[in-house]
Parts: structure tokens; C-alpha cells; sequence
């Protein structure tokens, strides 16, 4: 049996965030919040989730959508705080498993099959949205050609809908002007079905939602330990606990100390965003539409507008925990090589986020133990895999492990260590440069 025991004595309920945990954009068009309070009392329920944010949340919501309401969530901050609420708010099919690897693993149909169900998520999402009066922007997701290599991006698209069935439309260089200009990129492909947002928006209103439908949502309660207990589950925080049937485990790159057979197959992974000041009509010379935007290398640029007239930029991997100025130091660099009339526009707000990324590069969705469940490594594409990882479990804890099964291919394995962080770093470090041989030896 596994015992799940956090490492160190720091205060749960006063959770300690990374230094590139600054201000975002997100909460300052959000505003202030209610706090959800910490757990106090000792309380019993069928299931116990550790960690809300979008994995927690959409498995809670899931959940309360299949008539299962005896859920106590739990949370060492406040929900969405990490990566959830942190991202760079696109929503879109896939996983971070290439669609070419996911085709060499299961063969077509499975594949087929795996990349449906994050189409699904999509809009499972989009639905969501609608019914918690999210606003979301329809206007898709561009794949830009870094590389300018129209025909080779062509067969990218031809490839996609050969192995998983999705169709992109390909934007020649003049049509890609409607959407973007400027002079590092070809032509595109565009995923009209996507859209994007403010991901701490749609955390909090379903946050919101779950309590009005008899959740039992609690922040500033960092677990300490987590213990079979009969047939169920003991989970203590530093002022109470928690008895349960079931136990969820969904902390991602932020629970370090606290489940180390399921941490240990886990690498927190750090990724940057930083948001201009108001451009005016210096953003309409370089974006004219609404559409999101990331380009075809390994490390990749991602950027969309926002509040109307800003623009959000992120991008980059790293091990290291930035200071905001560091971070726009990096954004700027990477900004100025696709807009060079907006390098010298100043950034309001600069942040970064642990993602969770396991070796292969797919969720780890199991029963780590009898009645334990995970729900972890969303890193690089978590927002519509979230969702479904949400039904998954639901089906699951409900009596139906038929989708869970699908996932058994791709098992908890050690991620190793620090040296493993060290290594992911190499492997981004090594990917920029074969980006840069191929972009030299494309012009």
C-alpha cells in the first residue's frame, strides 16, 4: 500500500509560490475573489480531490455532472493559483505527445480514437463556458510556417488528417496576412474549432459553480498526509481532515513533497508569459485578427490578443524559477525577432508556472492503489486534455474503467529526479538548436 506523507514541516495553510509567481494578467482583468476558506473541521465524504486546479476541478465537475455530489476538494492555495490559472489559454485538440508518435504507439483507429476525445474536451469546455457566461474568442488557433517551407507544412496537415482524422486549413502567405503579419513566417494552418481565453475566469467560475452544487471547496489546506484507512482513505491537513471512499490525487508540478510514488513520475517544468501595455493600433499593423498564434519549431512562440489592444506573449522551458524582469527580458527577445516594431513597447505584467511532464509525454490517468486515482503530467497542453481526463475519471470512480484503460499504455514511470530535470533542459536546449540548423538551411 502506498502512503502518501508530505516531506517538510511548512505550514499548509500558508502556501509559499515560486518567485515568477507575479501579478498576471488574468487576475488583474478578473479582479479580486473571494478566498476559499481552509479545511477546520474533520469531515467525511465519498471522494476526496487533492488539488483544484484544472484537473481537480473538471474530475470535481465531471463528477457533480453524473449526479455524484459528496465531494470534498482541496486545495494548498487558492484554486487555479498554479499552473491552471497561469497558462497561456488556448484550447485545442491533441496532447503533448506529437500526433505522429501517438500514430507509431496505437496504430490509426486507437489514434483516431485518443485524439477524438480531446476533440470532445474542447467542447466539453466551450459548453462550459457558455453555461457559466464565460466569454471565449471563437476566431481558431493559427499554426504558423517558421520555416517557410509551404509545401512541407502541406504534408504536416495532410499527415494530421490521414492519422487522427482532423482537417486544418492551410492559409497561403497572403491569406496568413488577414490573421498575422510579419516577415519571419510563410503560410499557415488553421484550427477554426479552437478558440481561447482567460483560463483564472473559467477556474474560478467553475470553482464557483461546484459550490453552488454542494462541493465542498476548501483552500489554504495543503495535505500532509494521505493513508488507507479500511477500505478508504485518511487525509490530513494541518488542521483537520478528511475521511473518504475514494481519493483523487490532481496536483501537478506542485505537489513535491506530498505523493512520492506518483511524484516521482513527474517533472515540474517552468514556461514564461509576459503582456504588453495597451498598443492601440500598433497591434492592429501586426495582428489584425482575434486569432491565437504559435509557430511550427520545437520551442515554439505562443501569443494572442488580449484586453482588446495588449499582447500575450509566452514561450521557452526552463528548470529555473525566473524573477519577472528575467522574464520579460526573454519575451522581449523572442517578440522582437516576429515584430520588430513592437520591441520596445513595455510589458505590464510578467509570470511564469510549473507545468507537470512525464517522460512520455501523456497524462498518467490510473488507480495508483485500490481506490486512488491520479490525474497528473498535463504539461505543454493541458486545457482540453484536462477536461477529459475530468470524464475519464468520473467514469471511472462511477464504476466504468473502460476509458481509463485506454490510458494503460502509458503508466506512472520514474521521471528521474533532478537529474531528470537536468536532462529535460539538455533535450529543449538541443531541440532550439535543431530549430535554428532548420531555419538556416530553409532561407
Amino acid at each position: 500500500m502506498v502512503s502518501l506523507q508530505a516531506q517538510n514541516d511548512q505550514s499548509a495553510t500558508q502556501f509559499t509560490p515560486p518567485a515568477f509567481h507575479a501579478e498576471t494578467w488574468y487576475q488583474y482583468e478578473c479582479g479580486a475573489s473571494k478566498r476559499f476558506q481552509a479545511l477546520d473541521q474533520n469531515l467525511e465524504s465519498q471522494t476526496v480531490i487533492i488539488g483544484a486546479g484544472l484537473a481537480g476541478l473538471s474530475t470535481a465537475a465531471s463528477l457533480v455532472e453524473r449526479g455524484h455530489r459528496d465531494i470534498v476538494l482541496l486545495e494548498q492555495g487558492q484554486p487555479g493559483e498554479g499552473a491552471s490559472g497561469r497558462n497561456g489559454g488556448f484550447v485545442f485538440g491533441g496532447f503533448s505527445l506529437a500526433p505522429k508518435q501517438l500514430l507509431k504507439q496505437l496504430g490509426v483507429k486507437r489514434a483516431q480514437s485518443m485524439y477524438a476525445m480531446t476533440l470532445d474536451a474542447v467542447e466539453r469546455v466551450r459548453t462550459r463556458c457558455q453555461r457559466l457566461q464565460i466569454p471565449i474568442h471563437e476566431q481558431g488557433v493559427l499554426l504558423t510556417d517558421w520555416f517557410r517551407q509551404p509545401e512541407r507544412l502541406r504534408q504536416y496537415a495532410q499527415d494530421l488528417h490521414q492519422s487522427v482524422g482532423v482537417e486544418l486549413e492551410f492559409l497561403n502567405a497572403d491569406e496568413l496576412q488577414l490573421h498575422v503579419r510579419s516577415e519571419r513566417y510563410g503560410a499557415a494552418l488553421m484550427e477554426s474549432n479552437a478558440f481561447h481565453f482567460n483560463p483564472l475566469q473559467y477556474v474560478r467560475a467553475l470553482s464557483n459553480w461546484l459550490v453552488e452544487q454542494g462541493v465542498r471547496t476548501h483552500g489554504d489546506s495543503r495535505v500532509r498526509s494521505a493513508q488507507p484507512s479500511g477500505a478508504g482513505w485518511s487525509v490530513k491537513t494541518d488542521l483537520a481532515g478528511v475521511k473518504a471512499e475514494q481519493l483523487v490525487l490532481c496536483s501537478g508540478g506542485y505537489g513535491r513533497g506530498l505523493m512520492p510514488k506518483a511524484q516521482r513520475c513527474i517533472q515540474p517544468i517552468g514556461t514564461y508569459i509576459a503582456v504588453t501595455e495597451r498598443l492601440g493600433a500598433d497591434i492592429d499593423a501586426v495582428l489584425p485578427s482575434k486569432a491565437a498564434v504559435y509557430d511550427n519549431r520545437f520551442a515554439f512562440d505562443y501569443y494572442r490578443r488580449v484586453g482588446g489592444d495588449r499582447l500575450l506573449w509566452g514561450g521557452r522551458i526552463s528548470i529555473r524559477d525566473r524573477s519577472p524582469k528575467q522574464i520579460e527580458a526573454l519575451m522581449r527577445k523572442d517578440l522582437k525577432r516576429v515584430f520588430p516594431s513592437l520591441a520596445h513597447c513595455r510589458f505590464e505584467f510578467s509570470w511564469g508556472g510549473w507545468m507537470s511532464y512525464a517522460r512520455h509525454q501523456m497524462p498518467i490517468l490510473t488507480e495508483i492503489e485500490p481506490n486512488c486515482w491520479s490525474a497528473i503530467a498535463f504539461g505543454g497542453h493541458g486545457m482540453a486534455p484536462t477536461a477529459m481526463a475530468g470524464d475519464v475519471l468520473a467514469e471511472a470512480l462511477t464504476g466504468n474503467d473502460s476509458m481509463l484503460q485506454k490510458f494503460s499504455r502509458w503508466p506512472g514511470v520514474w521521471a528521474g529526479g533532478p537529474v531528470g530535470r537536468l536532462f529535460m533542459q539538455a533535450e529543449y536546449y538541443r531541440l532550439q538548436s535543431l530549430d535554428w540548423l532548420r531555419d538556416v538551411f530553409s532561407r
